[in-house]
């Protein structure tokens, strides 16, 4: 699976002449699959089945544990050099696999006398002595030691927490995904789906509204606080989708849309709770003004997406990484000090700042896009 979502269009898998090895090797939903097929011998088949030998391909020996975005950087790597051989070796002590890249005719026979010297970026910590002691380096192989799958693991489920740091705000790197990928491995050996963990933060954000909107300064401040854990939680879905290669697009929208959802909820929830404070009316206008500035973040976002989507989304993804989930650190401090109110003001004319100043990014790329080239 992770081959295919890699963009490789074939997979052979050299599992000898003994019916009893055949056995071993586990097709399951591939098994009627005509890219993917058993063969006796690797030195035999590019002929037998009249395939150049000068095919890039890619050749995993071992047990391996590794990551997709890790095999695709490796390819990106081969392709900026082709017709190189280019090997990752695992992060093992015995260093019992390896990903190696090159031309078909190079990687038939014995892979451990093909690999060059030289290790591949990718992973070239690796290399390194102490990286051995670091539960986070893949690939991994698994050499038939008995803690060699729980170690494995939790190498697995901390890399895709490392995996994320591109995207995160300063915060969820710091303490959120330090958390959430010890959850998140711990529900991937039980039957909880993403989609269902996605559910109940949903149902737990809900709550947290519910508590902001309350007059009471211990349940508000209970609130901000629950909403600090749904922040955590809210990276478990993503994290337990990759560890059990359950991703969808189905549950990438539903993770989005919640989320979205949520964040109006608990925005109308304090702006909510400070109208019964301060029995204003004053803070009926702002929840009006809140409301109208969601829907043109959601209006300007749809409309960027259509006419720059690479340029929109990068620019998008930058403003999230700088805010992020880090507002409810902010609102935990707030809701300490009894200055809810604070975030409702920031919160109801921020969205239509972001509304605006996407648009015009928007109109600019789109003026850029079509003025001629001289």
């Amino acid at each position: 699976m992770l081959c295919r979502r890699a963009g490789i269009p074939q997979v052979f898998i050299e599992a000898g002449s003994d019916e009893r090895d055949r056995a071993l090797v586990a097709l399951g939903a591939f098994s009627r699959d005509a890219a993917v097929q058993m063969v006796q011998s690797f030195q035999d088949f590019p002929e037998a089945r009249n395939l150049n030998p000068a095919t890039p391909c890619v050749r995993l020996s071992g047990n391996l544990v590794f990551m997709q975005s890790q095999l695709a950087r490796a390819m990106e790597e081969y392709q900026a050099q082709p017709g190189t051989l280019l090997s990752v070796l695992s992060a093992d002590r015995e260093h019992g696999g390896a990903i190696a890249i090159g031309p078909m005719a190079a990687l038939i026979g014995d892979p451990v006398s093909a690999f060059p010297p030289a290790l591949s970026a990718v992973n070239k910590m690796a290399a390194n002595p102490s990286a051995l002691r670091n539960p986070a380096i893949l690939p991994f192989a698994l050499n038939g030691k008995p803690k060699d799958r729980a170690e494995a693991e939790v190498r697995l489920a901390r890399a895709v927490r490392y995996e994320s740091a591109s995207t995160d705000a300063v915060m969820a790197r710091m303490i959120d995904r330090r958390l959430s990928w010890r959850l998140s491995l711990r529900l991937a050996r039980t039957r909880i789906t993403p989609n269902q963990v996605t559910l109940i933060n949903t149902l737990l954000g809900f709550g947290c509204a519910a508590l902001l909107a309350s007059t009471s300064y211990g349940l508000r401040l209970c609130g901000a606080l629950l909403f600090l854990l749904s922040i955590t939680l809210d990276g478990v879905d993503g994290e337990l989708a990759r560890l059990r290669m359950l991703e969808s697009r189905f549950g990438a929208r539903l993770d989005v849309i919640t989320d979205n959802v949520v964040h109006v909820a608990i925005f109308a929830g304090m702006a909510v709770g400070c109208y019964r404070l301060s029995n204003s009316s004053t803070y009926l206008y702002i929840l009006a003004v809140l409301l109208i500035g969601f829907g043109a973040c959601a209006v300007s976002v749809r409309r960027a997406i259509s006419v720059a989507r690479d340029e929109a989304q990068r620019w998008i993804s930058q403003v999230e990484r700088a805010t992020g989930r880090d507002f409810a650190y902010i609102l935990v401090i707030l809701a300490i000090f009894n200055r809810l109110y604070y975030f409702v003001w920031g919160a109801a004319f921020g969205t239509h700042v972001f509304a605006v100043s996407l648009w015009w990014f928007t109109d600019r790329y789109r003026k850029s896009a079509l003025a001629p080239v001289r």
